[in-house]
């Protein structure tokens, strides 16, 4: 159960952080129904732990934690109906009650079953991640051909069967938001099976580790910069396909 109640959460993380970026009815409905149901689930699992005499751990009162957050934001839209404090708290809610799982608990979270979910999630959106930056990647060298042909005294006749400049670069901004998101959860849902696998939240070696901390680096500056309105068109979609160069090592060191 506690690998349903992190998914809800998670779910309802992307929904919230996308309505930061763009209002949406969908991102609403999504983001708050799933946030509801995980906490009634929350609610009764914490009810659970509670009412047994068994000693509690620091997964216990980490989870509790997590549900103190989401009640309080829930109590904060429920009165102003604004999800945008929810941008803040339901993702810092989602990482507390992911690294409680990690410990032993007593709806089983640490166990051999919670780890195989948790491997699994991990996995999953490890590969969401990377066909989101391949399709940022195709974008991108579309953008970046058009825009060399556009600029050309003959262009091309096939220029016409592509997208204008503004949906790619629309696209790409799009696309890049998803493909961080996944990214982010995928390295933090890791970390979560690695803590309760082996003990440790990160892996120490270093062939490992730091190509993905550059991908991660190099999309969030991407993103930063994108959201701040200060590169965008040519100069975002040149810096998403060098950017790929890095997923790309990461892929190969990870086979």
């Amino acid at each position: 159960m506690v690998a349903v109640l992190v998914g809800l959460y998670l779910i309802s993380t992307i929904a919230h952080l996308y309505n930061l970026l763009k209002r949406h009815t969908l991102a609403i409905y999504v983001g708050i129904s799933s946030l509801v149901g995980g906490f009634l689930l929350h609610t009764a699992m914490l009810g659970v732990s509670f009412s047994v005499a068994e000693s509690r751990g620091w997964g216990v009162w980490l989870s509790a934690l997590s549900w103190v957050i989401i009640l309080l934001y829930l109590g904060v839209f429920f009165r102003y109906r604004d999800m945008s404090l929810g941008g803040f708290a339901v993702p810092i809610g989602f990482v507390v009650e992911g690294y409680a799982s990690s410990f032993p608990g007593v709806w089983g979270a640490g166990s051999i079953e919670v780890q195989g979910y948790l491997l699994v999630g991990h996995a999953l959106l490890a590969l969401l991640s990377g066909a989101s930056f391949f399709l940022l990647f195709g974008f991108s060298l579309m953008y970046v051909t058009q825009s060399g042909q556009l600029k050309s005294k003959r262009p091309s006749a096939w220029l016409h069967r592509l997208p204008s400049l503004g949906v790619l670069d629309d696209l790409n901004h799009k696309i890049l938001y998803f493909g961080f998101a996944f990214l982010t959860a995928s390295m933090l849902i890791g970390s979560m099976w690695a803590k309760s696998k082996h003990g440790a939240y990160w892996s120490l070696d270093p062939m490992k580790t730091w190509p993905l901390v550059l991908v991660w680096g190099a999309y969030g500056v991407l993103l930063v910069c994108r959201l701040t309105r200060s590169w965008k068109g040519h100069r975002s979609a040149v810096f998403s396909m060098v950017s790929f160069v890095a997923v790309v090592f990461a892929i190969a060191v990870h086979l």
